[in-house]
């Protein structure tokens, strides 16, 4: 019998729910960042600096993370995540000033990557074969709704209320959530077959898999794109004179491409196959990147913002089923924190190295590169899967 028949609910729409709440905290801190670190007077490369520290604690914790979810069930990782996003959002408020920005992108980065990879993991564990992309696609929409209403949270907060008080309302956003968790019977423990527990296996082990090493490339890539796009848009948009909200509503056109592109994602899956889809929308979105650069009035940024979300955001879902799929039997969560922490290893180094080209040549060169990135990570997802 299925998890979904035993209970009131389907857990992956309560899922979804939970999702949407956390990403809307998550994503909106990291453009908020940006934006306290400019009013703070940060340059790209120290803004850079601390957009890294989002990615360099969750590199420590992500495997970690998806053993734990792999041995005692997925929802304790998940409430552990919350609590940890909470705290972290919390330390700009009563700690204002660039210092706490870093405490906070460290707390919150390893908060959201427990909670992440857990999360992905139970929508695996518990989808039947069948049901698994669309299951991974509904997860994924969950993220793209929170891409879209984060940014405007955070533009108009900032705008109307100053980024202190928009630190406080996304930590308030993210306590019903987090508290939900803490009930054990929301999402009831599955637990590894006896045979799966036994045996030893070692991060090594998934390295080998060729078919692993692609997807976790193909992801990295495409984390790059969303990552720059929402580090250096604040920037970009700032420098040509755009105010807060303007900047959060480019940020959400992203947002709202996603979520209709994986509206159509699991129909086009099934017709094209995977690796092709995924190769293919890596080309529109290294496209779009190019071309922002280009352009400086508010309806072409939000045409190319669109765009790049259209191509960007089939990379999550299909990247997660592909690694769930191909994952040995009861280690889908180790698997997935190795995915992370690929994706982890990108979001810390493209910041930083991106950073400092901003600070030094400006902003076309460094979306120029990372076309150049998205159309490598198309390569491989085209001829290596």
């Amino acid at each position: 019998m299925s998890l979904a028949s035993r209970k009131s609910f389907d857990p992956i729409f309560v899922l979804t729910a939970i999702v949407v709440a956390m990403h809307v905290s998550f994503g909106g801190s990291r453009i908020l960042l940006s934006l306290y670190a400019l009013a703070l007077g940060g340059t790209p490369f120290l803004i850079g600096m601390v957009v890294a520290l989002y990615a360099l604690t969750p590199m420590f914790v992500s495997v970690p993370a998806g053993r734990m979810a792999d041995r005692v069930g997925h929802r304790i990782p998940m409430l552990y995540g919350g609590i940890a996003c909470v705290l972290g959002l919390g330390v700009p408020f009563v700690w204002p000033g660039l210092p706490a920005l870093f405490v906070s992108a460290a707390i919150v980065g390893a908060g959201f990557s427990f909670f992440n990879i857990a999360a992905q993991a139970f929508v695996g564990t518990v989808s039947a074969p069948e049901r698994r992309a669309f299951n991974f696609t509904t997860l994924s929409m969950g993220y793209s709704m929170a891409s879209l209403i984060g940014p405007l949270v955070v533009g108009y907060c900032v705008e109307y209320l100053g980024p202190i008080w928009a630190y406080a309302i996304l930590a308030a956003v993210i306590v019903p959530p987090t508290a939900l968790l803490a009930s054990r019977n929301l999402f009831p423990v599955v637990v590894k077959s006896a045979t799966a527990r036994a045996e030893k296996h070692t991060v090594l082990d998934l390295l080998r898999n060729r078919g692993l090493l692609a997807v976790f490339a193909a992801s990295g890539a495409c984390v790059a794109g969303w990552d720059l796009f929402s580090f250096f848009m604040p920037i970009y948009g700032t420098r040509i004179g755009m105010s807060a909200s303007t900047i959060g509503i480019v940020i959400s056109a992203f947002g709202v491409a996603t979520l209709v592109v994986r509206i159509f994602l699991p129909g086009m899956t099934k017709r094209h196959g995977e690796p092709k889809v995924l190769a293919s929308a890596m080309c529109v979105g290294a496209a779009a990147f190019a071309a922002v650069p280009l352009f400086e009035h508010v309806a072409a940024l939000i045409l190319a913002a669109f765009v790049m979300g259209l191509g960007l955001g089939c990379g999550q879902p299909l990247t997660m089923t592909i690694t769930y799929n191909r994952s040995p039997s009861g280690r889908a969560g180790e698997a997935n924190g190795l995915r992370q922490m690929a994706n982890n290893v990108t979001h810390m180094i493209i910041p930083l190295v991106f950073g400092a080209l901003g600070s030094a040549i400006g902003m076309g060169p460094v979306f120029w590169a990372n076309s150049v990135v998205l159309v490598a990570g198309a390569v491989v997802a085209g001829k290596r899967f």
